[in-house]
């Protein structure tokens, strides 16, 4: 099985809320595709036929080429789903899971100086920096699933900044972890 065979197969875990985020993605793309290939007919009928006649016509070939992709893209990923509800009785308090808080402490390779931070692990494609919410697809988050309280990661390369990362804790609740209520 080649890797894009295999991502194709791999379940997509999202919320209520992640689920019809996506939706409304797919809904908001195939309109634009819709209103790209009426306009690139338009453009067909209206001038010559050669890519040099009607430069309008190729870009929204282009255009159109590219918005059906994603479209596919998007429909694939709705097919995967597999809906998740995060609360408080079922969070992963042993080790980092889909559905933890857990209290990180960050070195940078290039200071002395530590950040200490607190995220909750969301479904995929959910982070909300201002609710404290990282995607579980998250390079952070990815390299922290499975951690238990005390071990560390090491030599993650977030931007252009290497970061060895240590799992402080796991909290069972937003509210024990200081974490203002979700919305």
């Amino acid at each position: 099985m080649n890797m894009q065979q295999s991502q194709r197969e791999t379940p997509i875990y999202v919320t209520a809320a992640g689920y019809q985020k996506l939706q409304q993605q797919l809904a908001a793309k195939q309109a634009e595709y819709a209103q790209v290939r009426e306009h690139r007919q338009v453009a067909f009928e209206m001038s010559g036929d050669g890519w040099h006649d009607n430069p309008e016509f190729n870009r929204m070939q282009q255009l159109e080429a590219s918005l059906n992709h994603s479209v596919k893209q998007l429909t694939e990923q709705l097919d995967r789903v597999c809906l998740i509800s995060i609360d408080d009785d079922t969070r992963p308090c042993h080790q980092v899971g889909i559905g933890s808080i857990v209290s990180l402490r960050r070195w940078a390779h290039d200071s002395n100086a530590a950040i200490d931070e607190c995220w909750e692990i969301v479904g995929y494609d959910e982070t909300n920096l201002s609710q404290q919410q990282l995607a579980y697809n998250a390079p952070l988050t990815m390299a922290i699933l499975g951690l238990r309280v005390g071990e560390v990661t090491e030599d993650l390369v977030i931007g252009t900044r290497h970061w060895d990362i240590e799992v402080l804790a796991l909290h069972t609740g937003r509210q024990q972890a200081s974490l203002a209520a979700a919305t």
